[in-house]
């Protein structure tokens, strides 16, 4: 499930090793049940068709840890900040925590 943007938190030795594990991730096909909406608000929560085209996909392998402040109104994450890999948790086994 599309949760938002994370912006945060990628700072050079954890982005180094992200990239990594991504890359052999690498799909065409958007892993979304429920595709990122284009609603556009004053959090920018949403993603426009031009950003859809810019966006790279990846298998669902990977777990983060994201940390943010709330839930928004469109069920997605407000100023979330990536925290690090968890390699403790399988994929399928990660729920939306309220």
């Amino acid at each position: 499930m599309f949760a938002g943007k994370v912006r945060q938190g990628f700072n050079p030795p954890p982005r180094v090793r992200l990239l990594d594990e991504m890359r052999p991730l690498l799909t065409k096909r958007c892993p979304f049940a429920n595709l990122p909406t284009s609603k556009r608000s004053h959090f920018g929560e949403g993603i426009t068709a031009e950003e859809m085209t810019e966006l790279c996909w990846l298998r669902p392998k990977l777990v983060a840890q994201v940390s943010f402040t709330e839930w928004t109104n469109y069920g997605l994450l407000r100023h979330a900040t990536f925290e690090g890999l968890r390699d403790d948790k399988e994929p399928r086994a990660v729920v939306r925590e309220l």
